[in-house]
């Protein structure tokens, strides 16, 4: 029995039977064809680490959990398999997968099963978002050198590790500045002189990052250009490997990716999220930014400490939109630079009017 690509909606295990596929052939699962194919019991080392995150739960005595079925319960907690698989094909293709450690009358295929982290208080997670709260109010108002109040860094720094991520040599980012009819060289487009640095959401004032996005779209969005306004936009391509803190779209991990850590991330995701919230909201005219800003770039400035060549987060004007904070950006250069206008721009309101 073999399984295929077209059976998975997780893209580490797509990648997996991409890399380790044996041969081209019929699915014995969802009957696709001509597709890679790979024995089931390859996955088997990865599914155990997620059978240790869950507990069978006799009774249903809480009104917060959902248990179910563990080949259920995974597919609406990750989406691990294709949704072209049916529940009956789905429970099928996990057994084999787990046959070498779990008989088929087990009670993880009969029981209802739920998440570990779930079943037990989350006061823990509730602390940290107060941290986060008593810290960004100490050094935005009180102290901003020598505070009272941190957060927990080696908790970060081991959280960190299952967010990490790597762009590789010649990929493409975008960078915009609204500017004049004949626009802005391509010396001109780089990250500003630390003299002429201003406070942003990652960078301190006098220490520049080069802010770019992965796509011209996000680009026009993210420099709230208005109608007849010029941007000029550059194209970098990246000369060396990137590594980078992906602070964005926490919830969107897959299981397995986390590895030993996967505990540890569904115990502070939340924690995560709240970071990531703060990374990408915007902020308002009448905001302050050179206060606004100081918890984000404490942050960043940590994450640059780790080694880490830049953060990536969600654009927050832009669905979909992703932007990256460069500390470093030596290892890019300009390949082109094109300039825009602006001929139009919807605005929406809330509610509507």
């Amino acid at each position: 029995m073999h399984c295929c690509t077209n059976c998975f909606a997780d893209i580490e295990l797509v990648g997996f039977i991409h890399t380790n596929f044996i041969e081209n052939g019929t699915c014995d699962y969802c009957e696709s064809s001509n597709v890679p194919l790979l024995n089931p019991r390859e996955f088997e080392e990865k599914f155990i680490s997620l059978t240790n995150i869950y507990g069978s739960i006799a009774d249903q005595d809480r009104e917060d959990l959902t248990p179910d079925l563990f080949h259920i319960k995974i597919q609406d907690d990750w989406s691990i398999f294709s949704d072209d698989l049916d529940s009956k094909s789905r429970l099928a293709l996990l057994k084999k997968i787990l046959s070498g450690s779990f008989d088929d009358d087990h009670e993880l295929f009969t029981q209802n099963y739920e998440l570990k982290v779930l079943l037990h208080d989350l006061e823990e997670a509730d602390t940290l978002e107060e941290e986060w709260e008593l810290f960004a109010d100490e050094i935005k108002t009180k102290n901003r050198f020598f505070l009272s109040e941190s957060i927990d860094l080696d908790l970060l720094e081991d959280l960190f590790k299952i967010h990490t991520k790597g762009y590789k040599e010649g990929k493409r980012f975008f960078r915009g500045r609204i500017s004049k009819e004949e626009g802005y060289k391509p010396e001109k487009m780089g990250k500003p002189p630390a003299s002429y640095s201003k406070s942003g959401r990652a960078n301190p004032i006098g220490i520049p990052y080069l802010y770019v996005s992965t796509n011209p779209e996000t680009v026009l969005h993210e420099s709230r250009a208005t109608h007849n306004d010029f941007i000029t936009i550059a194209e970098f391509k990246l000369l060396d490997g990137l590594k980078v803190l992906r602070l964005r779209k926490v919830d969107d991990l897959s299981p397995f990716m986390a590895e030993d850590g996967l505990e540890n991330y569904l115990k502070y995701r939340r924690y995560l999220k709240r970071l990531e919230q703060e990374l990408s909201k915007p902020l308002r005219r009448h905001d302050d930014e050179q206060l606004d800003y100081l918890p984000t770039q404490y942050l960043c400035e940590y994450v640059k400490s780790l080694g880490f060549d830049a953060i990536e987060y969600g654009s927050s004007i832009f669905n979909g939109g992703v932007n990256l904070a460069i500390f470093d950006d030596s290892k890019l250069e300009i390949v082109d630079v094109k300039i825009f206008e602006v001929t139009s721009v919807e605005l929406k309101t809330t509610p509507d009017l």
